[in-house]
C-alpha cells in the first residue's frame, strides 16, 4: 500500500511540474508576440540588460582613490552640558 502512494504522489508532482513549465512556456510566448507587435522589450530583457551593465561598472569601482594626504584634526574635551539630567544607571 505504501508503494501505491508513492506512486501516486510522484505522479501528481510531476504533472504539477508539468502543468508549471506549460505556463512558463506560454507566458514566455506571450511575451515575445507582445515584444514582436509593440515594440517593448519585456521586463525580464530589461532587468538582466541593466544587471549586466551594473556589473561591468559596479558602482563602489568608480569611486576615486583615496589620496595620500592625512588632515589632522586638534581634538579638545566637552564639558556636559549643565542641563542635562545625571545618569540614572539604568541601561537600555
Amino acid at each position: 500500500m505504501g508503494w501505491l502512494l508513492r506512486v501516486f504522489l510522484l505522479l501528481l508532482g510531476l504533472g504539477f511540474m508539468l502543468a508549471l513549465l506549460c505556463m512558463a512556456a506560454v507566458m514566455i510566448i506571450f511575451s515575445l508576440l507582445r515584444w514582436l507587435f509593440t515594440g517593448r522589450r519585456p521586463q525580464l530583457v530589461v532587468m538582466l540588460d541593466s544587471y549586466k551593465k551594473w556589473q561591468q561598472n559596479p558602482p563602489w569601482a568608480a569611486r576615486p582613490a583615496a589620496s595620500d594626504d592625512i588632515i589632522d584634526v586638534p581634538s579638545r574635551a566637552i564639558e556636559p552640558h549643565p542641563t542635562r539630567l545625571p545618569p540614572t544607571g539604568k541601561k537600555d
